[in-house]
């Protein structure tokens, strides 16, 4: 009973038979995403300085994109994923910068998106570090809460 009952609650959960997919075939559904967004990111490059910056409007746009790929990392609990990529990436803008190759307007935004979300992903999880009961929820070394996790807990039951 008690298994079917956490089934419910989130449509990700993971539980006895019959239940939904597990964690790991979860975020193997992410690996091409994160794959075609590399390979995007080592097309982004530019021989010339005066190219590697991004409009102003496109700054604006970088926090709805970090937003976005926060929900996308902590409710899809593919941190590791995320992570992965991240620094690959970095790795890559290191390359290149020794070739004297910069990352051009769509390399950025897609740079300080990630950089971003990096940011938001380790704010959320110092705010919910202390939370025993999502401690328990999510053991091990690696804490990521979901959000729907925490609004279940914590904003759903004031109403």
């Amino acid at each position: 009973m008690e298994a079917a009952a956490r089934r419910r609650q989130h449509p990700g959960a993971a539980g006895g038979a019959g239940a939904q997919p597990g964690a790991s075939f979860l975020q193997a559904r992410y690996i091409p995403f994160f794959l075609i967004l590399f390979i995007y990111f080592s097309g982004c490059f530019t021989p010339t300085k005066a190219e590697s910056s991004a409009p102003g409007v496109a700054l604006l746009l970088v926090m709805p994109s970090g937003l976005y790929y926060w929900y996308l990392v902590t409710e899809g609990q593919i941190f590791l994923l995320f992570i992965f990529t991240f620094f690959a990436m970095l790795a890559l803008v290191l390359h290149q910068k020794r070739k004297r190759l910069f990352l051009d307007s769509n390399g950025l935004f897609l740079f300080y998106s990630f950089a971003l979300t990096l940011l938001l992903v380790a704010l959320w999880v110092a705010w919910l570090w202390n939370d025993p009961v999502l401690r328990k929820k999510y053991p091990g070394v690696i804490y990521v809460p979901e959000p729907w996790a925490f609004y279940t807990l914590h904003v759903s039951s004031r109403h």
